[in-house]
């Protein structure tokens, strides 16, 4: 991930408690987040945690910007803080559902994402990580629907047959994976993890040449070998 530290001056000012109107803590927290910078976000919401300490809003704030952080532990915390003060945010929900697929509890991540739906989550990226959870946990026409859901809603093309390819990787439908994928990745052969997902697939349907050209550009002889061994010894189990 990212960091960049270009309103050093705006969080400086955010740390030293100097007076701001609302208008300019709020610009600042956009700033920080659109310049990718989380620990000033983490630091930004803290001081405003300890001005307001009974609001939901600002604690959830806190709680996204340390899952963005990488601390997911830090964001659990603030979360189950937040259920247990009785919040109903739909944010919250779709927060959990993260945090709880990125522990790998996969049920509990759909049953978070359902509930953030029930509450009003809109977003197509809800989906997209319901179906992941899905996948997961081996629902894949639950899965399916949802991958299909996040398309219907406009999620981009890259992301949603990423994850299809995945999900008939799952089932074992490695052809469907490769005609899925081909096309896409012709149309972007920037995009790493397509192609990555498309080397898998064709070695799956025996296209042990191709697989080795398109990891080749990333990956040493050495990590491919090692890669194939895996996914043999993986068929054979």
């Amino acid at each position: 991930m990212h960091r960049f530290y270009f309103v050093l001056p705006l969080l400086l000012c955010s740390l030293a408690g100097c007076s701001t109107t609302p208008l300019s803590q709020e610009v600042t927290a956009k700033d920080l987040l659109t310049v990718g910078n989380h620990a000033g976000l983490v630091a930004h919401y803290k001081l405003e945690l300890a001005k307001q300490p009974d609001s939901t809003e600002v604690m959830l704030s806190l709680a996204q910007s340390y899952y963005d952080y990488g601390d997911v532990e830090s964001a659990d915390f603030y979360v189950k803080q937040l259920k247990s003060l009785g919040a109903k945010q739909p944010e919250l929900y779709f927060l959990s559902g993260n945090i709880a697929s990125d522990s790998g509890l996969f049920e509990l991540a759909v049953s978070e994402y359902k509930l953030a739906i029930s509450k009003g989550y809109k977003g197509s990226e809800l989906y997209i990580n319901s179906g992941i959870a899905l996948t997961n946990a081996s629902h894949y026409q639950a899965a399916l629907e949802a991958f299909n859901q996040a398309r219907l809603m406009g999620h981009d093309d890259i992301t949603v047959k990423n994850n299809l390819a995945v999900l008939y990787l799952a089932q074992g439908e490695f052809l469907q994976a490769v005609e899925l994928l081909t096309p896409v990745y012709r149309q972007h052969p920037d995009e790493k993890r397509l192609g990555f997902n498309l080397a898998i697939s064709l070695f799956k349907v025996g296209d042990y040449r191709e697989a080795h050209r398109l990891l080749s550009e990333d990956y040493s002889d050495e990590q491919i070998s090692a890669l194939f061994y895996s996914l043999r010894e993986e068929e054979e189990s």
